[in-house]
């Protein structure tokens, strides 16, 4: 048999993952299951069925297609384009195959206090402001500390992306080897030594505890 394969879909280096319905599929181990399978490339259905068999995992197409479904409407997967494959009677037939969206997945656990507003409390914010003001021997202005606190976690957060997406092939792999701790470690890091480039950071906190 001769297979072809024809990809329409075009992946995206990197993806980062924030909100709370794609994150929970991280917990899910059939779904994972099949975003590890599709980690070496295009898989069909009946490509996916195999797999799972290998592994004492046996499912059935329409489990298969669920869970692809389940997965493609997080935008985790997408259609890759078609196989098409002549048999040996010179019978062609076509099938869909299947991609992860990007080669390598971030996930993120948003501070649930970024989007507080006006003069409440933020947790998160406020143990950080009497932290850091106790350092400064400030006491400062906590709506000021939250609007710089949310400001920064949203500027780094944005040059994270920047630098996945620019990261190129040897980068990415390594990054991938590395288990959730050691990743979440590389972005933050990554990101306080970026945003440092981008503003001056004991400017911005002397203005925010004199405000």
């Amino acid at each position: 048999m001769v297979s072809q394969e024809a990809i329409t879909y075009k992946q995206k280096p990197v993806k980062i993952i924030k909100d709370q319905k794609t994150l929970k599929v991280f917990h899910k181990e059939n779904l994972m299951m099949v975003l590890k399978y599709l980690k070496k490339g295009p898989c069909s259905i009946q490509d996916l069925v195999t797999k799972f068999k290998e592994h004492d995992n046996e499912k059935s197409d329409k489990t298969i297609y669920r869970y692809l479904h389940k997965l493609i409407e997080v935008k985790l997967v997408a259609k890759a384009g078609k196989r098409v494959t002549a048999d040996e009677d010179d019978e062609i037939f076509s099938e869909t195959i299947y991609i992860r969206s990007a080669k390598a997945f971030i996930t993120v656990n948003p501070i649930d206090d970024r989007e507080c507003t006006g003069g409440e409390e933020c947790p998160v914010w406020e143990a950080i402001r009497l932290l850091v003001g106790q350092f400064f021997d400030k006491k400062g202005d906590r709506k000021s500390f939250s609007d710089l606190a949310t400001k920064l976690d949203r500027d780094i957060d944005k040059l994270v992306i920047e630098m996945f997406e620019n990261a190129d092939e040897e980068t990415l792999d390594k990054i991938v080897e590395l288990d959730w701790s050691g990743i979440n470690h590389v972005m933050q890091f990554a990101g306080w030594l970026a945003i440092s480039t981008k503003i001056d950071i004991s400017k911005e906190l002397e203005k925010s505890y004199n405000a």
